[in-house]
């Protein structure tokens, strides 16, 4: 019985590490899928906060650029100074947080192209009208052809990007969703083998015990066996065959 007491707490032990241990492995895993989803949420994010910055330093760019070749006013061209390299180093955050994603890598040159030559035609106005030529209407439209379509292409950039968020976000809500769950699983796989493993050694302990009591009255009973055996072998010794007699009678 010793050994069995002894095997059952084993057992018990062992399984109910061996439970923790994948539930500890499995929660470690669902909650680092988790921080990683998390990061790419934030990263697509960054990746949006960039292009729209890019369109907002742009517009500025370009109100600038109305208001002096309205009034002549320098100015006007504060929203403009500047915004080229703010636009360039946002347009290169871009790239770097999208290094991975091969679509928009593709789509990146297209915007930086377009952005080149809104500038380009931007500084020719300014030039232009510091030097007294007039500024046309077809130089104005092919500026607005050229803005409109920078807003188109940070849109599908955007488009991509939220589409990807939107899939991060599943699988973000999927982990959120099942950490809760293994760790779950796990605490009450681990009390039920340790109810279940009690009750066992419990079981064993109460047959220990029933067993000793059942030692105890047979050991009691031969002892007594003994102390009378004793006591006839006695009388037998001093001559008394009677008591033989008497007992074997009785």
């Amino acid at each position: 019985m010793t050994k069995k007491y002894i095997r059952n707490i084993r057992l018990s032990f062992g399984i109910s590490i061996l439970i923790l241990l994948i539930s500890s492995i499995a929660s470690y895993f669902s909650i680092t899928k988790l921080l990683e989803s998390e990061k790419w949420v934030s990263h697509t994010f960054q990746v949006i906060d960039k292009l729209d910055f890019i369109v907002s330093r742009m517009k500025d760019a370009e109100t600038g650029q109305r208001g002096f070749l309205l009034t002549g006013d320098k100015v006007f061209l504060e929203p403009y100074t500047g915004s080229q390299n703010e636009v360039a180093a946002a347009l290169e955050a871009v790239s770097g947080l999208t290094i991975d994603n091969s679509v928009q890598q593709q789509d990146i040159p297209v915007l930086e192209q377009m952005i080149d030559q809104k500038y380009t035609l931007i500084k020719k106005t300014i030039v232009d009208k510091e030097r007294g030529i007039p500024v046309t209407e077809p130089i104005l439209l092919q500026g607005k052809e050229i803005m409109d379509g920078i807003r188109v292409q940070v849109i599908k950039m955007e488009v991509a990007e939220n589409q990807l968020l939107l899939r991060r976000q599943k699988e973000l809500k999927k982990f959120i969703t099942y950490t809760p769950i293994f760790v779950a699983i796990g605490a009450i796989l681990s009390l039920l083998i340790t109810g279940f493993f009690y009750n066992r050694i419990q079981r064993n302990l109460d047959e220990n015990s029933k067993l000793e009591q059942d030692l105890n009255v047979k050991n009691q009973t031969t002892q007594k066996e003994i102390e009378e055996i004793t006591k006839m072998a006695k009388k037998i010794s001093e001559g008394n065959y009677s008591a033989r007699i008497d007992n074997s009678d009785s």
